[in-house]
Parts: structure tokens; sequence; C-alpha cells
């Protein structure tokens, strides 16, 4: 097994402080909004723009950090967006109007969409091929470790119904993250297209420990290195759009396989399989969060012995199976044996969805682009994945009300089966294989699934 650098360790744990914001903030407001309403008696349409307004500044900042990311660097971004969870967490704190409270969820979530494609991006480039899945899904399980201190701040806030302090923890890791990364190395391979030949080899050196291993890394880097940066209409050339496709497809199905209902609206959902005490339905909740973060540590712990489609198609298939499973249970009449049947499968449903799509979409986009795209494809993806999240929180309890739990989640169910099939035709394996490598298969317009091929 390679030895990881303890300085490249540092910067891994530094920048995934990203990940971590980005679970909290998009989670602390679960437990926040009731107090919320209490206090501005807000509408219910209301508190539904102070939960989606953070998912809405999650696109934008998405669309916009690509071409930020390339033009300055991925570490300037991620001080920026630090700086940027910093604003926001104030202004939502310090809200005197729902509207002023809408306004702060907006700009944290800008500051989640650019950090949720920026930090993925910068582990990747900065990673060995052989520990570089290990290392992006850090980013993964400080994501889910933030939605389980999300939970925990809510618990422990509850009897007070401090929302404000709340929203107001965030700034600690907010911190974190933007006087960390001050101290932390540029992506060497960005310091190349710009010409900065000398700091790029210093900095490898210095992230692998020797000087050796850095000099052949910067000239295989060199072997792909193209100064012209990707434009917008490129990403849909005859080239990218192959590999376009499977960021976009991988996205669009980690939102509508239904994380984000089971994460928005767990108490809702536990409600509606059977859990009518409320203490019940939210230990529940709790119980989802924990599930999604120890199997996260658990990907983390086995990708690059295993390998991405493994995890990918194993996943799918057991998120499927338990969410059909599910649904004949709902099916019925529910009876209190029923209802802990259908945790059970909600649970095997999390753990099918985490070691799949829910962990590996953000790992694949940033290893499947070019280096000269890779900004630009990486945004545009990362806000097609947003747009789609926005789509599955907005309509969830409309679409739970219309149809029920049972044909709802059986649309989900169905997702999890075509994941299965698109990723056993379409996606590469990319275990142990560099990314200068994944670039060359993509310039000889190799099948999308033979893309992590050693030798063509």
């Amino acid at each position: 097994m390679t030895k990881i650098n303890p300085y490249l360790l540092i910067t891994v744990c530094i920048s995934a402080t990203c990940g971590l914001l980005f679970g909290f903030d998009t989670s602390i407001i679960a437990g926040a909004s009731p107090f919320i309403q209490t206090e501005f008696n807000a509408s219910n349409f209301q508190l539904e723009m102070v939960v989606s307004s953070c998912v809405l500044g999650a696109l934008f900042g998405a669309l916009l950090s690509g071409k930020l990311s390339d033009n300055l660097g991925r570490k300037k971004v991620l001080i920026i967006t630090g700086l940027i969870f910093i604003l926001g967490t104030i202004i939502a704190a310090l809200a005197h109007s729902i509207e002023h409270l809408i306004c702060g969820r907006f700009i944290l979530g800008f500051a989640v969409g650019m950090g949720s494609f920026a930090t993925p991006m910068f582990i990747a480039e900065i990673a060995p091929a052989q520990s570089r899945g290990k290392l992006v899904l850090w980013n993964g399980a400080f994501l889910t470790g933030g939605q389980v201190l999300a939970f925990l701040v809510n618990y422990s806030l509850t009897e007070s119904g401090n929302w404000r302090l709340m929203i107001f923890s965030g700034i600690i890791p907010a911190f974190i993250l933007t006087i960390g990364m001050l101290f932390m190395p540029e992506s060497p391979k960005w310091l190349l297209i710009k010409g900065k030949e000398f700091l790029a080899l210093n900095i490898l050196e210095r992230i692998r420990g020797s000087k050796t291993m850095a000099t052949q890394e910067l000239a295989l880097i060199k072997t792909t290195l193209n100064i012209s940066q990707a434009k917008f209409s490129e990403l849909f050339s005859k080239t990218l759009r192959p590999v376009l496709f499977i960021g976009l497809l991988l996205g669009i199905f980690q939102q509508f396989m239904g994380i984000n209902t089971v994460m928005y609206y767990g108490p809702h959902i536990m409600k509606q399989i059977g859990f009518s005490d409320a203490t019940t339905q939210m230990f529940g909740t709790l119980g989802l969060g924990i599930t999604n973060f120890i199997f996260t540590v658990i990907t983390l712990l086995f990708i690059d012995k295993l390998g991405r489609r493994k995890f990918l198609l194993i996943g799918s298939m057991i998120a499927a199976l338990s969410l059909f499973t599910m649904v004949f249970l709902l099916s019925n009449t529910i009876s209190g044996a029923t209802a802990y049947l259908a945790l059970f499968c909600l649970i095997t449903y999390i753990i099918g969805y985490c070691i799949s799509v829910g962990s590996l979409f953000w790992l694949m986009i940033s290893e499947i682009f070019p280096l000269h795209a890779r900004g630009t494809c990486m945004s545009f993806v990362v806000a097609v994945q947003w747009g789609a999240n926005f789509l599955v929180a907005a309509s969830f309890l409309t679409i739970l009300h219309a149809l029920g739990i049972a044909a709802t989640f059986s649309m989900y169910g169905t997702i999890a089966l075509i994941v299965f099939i698109y990723v056993y035709l379409k996606v590469p394996e990319t275990k142990g294989v560099s990314l200068e490598l994944i670039e060359q298969n993509i310039q000889k317009s190799l099948p999308t699934r033979l893309l992590g091929q050693k030798s063509a």
C-alpha cells in the first residue's frame, strides 16, 4: 500500500473542510426551520424558500466557479469560498426578517456550489493515481460528517430553540477553511497550465516527498498539457461529449434516486412509514445520517482496492432492491413490525446509495475530464446536479401527497435500476489510472467504458 505524504494529507483535510460545510449548511436548516417559522410567523411557502434558497444559490455558485477556478486557481477559489461561507453565516444568523434570512441562505448556497466542485477537483489534481479515489472521498466523508454534525447541533439546541446559534456554529469550520487554505499549495497541474513550471515542480516534490517522483509526474502532466482553456461550446464537441454525458447523467441520477427527500424530509418520511412519535422520527433521521457517514468512510477505505465500477454496480442494485422491498411492505397495511422493516429497507437503501452515486459522482467527475476543460466541465455538471437537487426538493411533498409513499419510492427504485444498467454499459473503471492516461484515451476516442484501459 502506498504511503501518503503527511503534507499531502494535511492539504486534503483542510480543503475537505469545504465538504464539511457543504453537509452542515444544507442540513442545519432541518432542525432550525420550526423555530424560524415560529419567530417570523412564516408561511409554508416562505419556509420552503428559506430551505430551497441554499440549493438555488449552489446552482449559481457552481456555474460561476469553473471559470474562476481556471483563471484564479483552485486554491484561491477555495479561499474565496471560505470567505463567502463566513459572510453568508453572519447574514443568516443575524437575520431580522424572512427576506434577510433567505438572502443569507442563498449566499451560503453560493459557497456550497463553488466548493462542491472545486474541492474534489483540487484533491484529484494533487493526489497520486494509486490513492486518488481514497483522497477525493475524504471530501465525501467530511460532507456526510457535516450532516451528522448539523443533526447533533440541532438536537442539542432543540430545547432552547436557538436557531441563530444553530446556523452561526458553522462559522468555525468556515474560518478553518479560509485561514487553512492560505498555507496550502496550489494545484501543480494548474500552475503548469499557467507556465509556472518551477513552482509546480517544487510543490510536487513537497506533496510526493521525492524529487524523482515529482520530475516523472511533471513530465507526464506535460504530455497532456493544453494551454488553451476550453470554451463552453467545446463541452459538446465530439471528443468531450461522451464524458460530459457520463458526468451529467451520474449527477442527475444521484438526485433522482431520491436521497435528498430523505435528508430534507426525514421526519416526514418516518411518519409516513409508521412512526408517529416526533422523538422517534428525529432519531430515525439522525440514524440515517450516521449510516450515510459510516458507509462513506467504508467506501473511502476500499475504493482504490475494489474499484469504482464494482461499488457503483453493487450499490445501485442494493438501493433498487431495498426500495422495491419497502414499496411492497408499504403497499399493505402498515403495522409496528412493518414500520421497522420499512426502516431497515430505508437504511439499506442509504447504504446502496452511499457506496454508489452518492460518493462516486464526485470522484468520477474529478477524474474523467481533460485538464484543459476540467474546470468548465465540472462547473457545468455540478450546476446541473444542483438543478436536479432543486427539482427533487421542491416537488417531493407534492408528489408524495399526489401518489402516496409507495408509488413515490417505486420511482426512485426504478431510477436506481437504470443507474445499474447505465454504469454497466458506459462507465469506465479508473482505479489506479493516471488522469493523464485517461485524457490520452479520450483523445483516442475510445469507448467510454474503456477510458481506464492502461494499454490501447
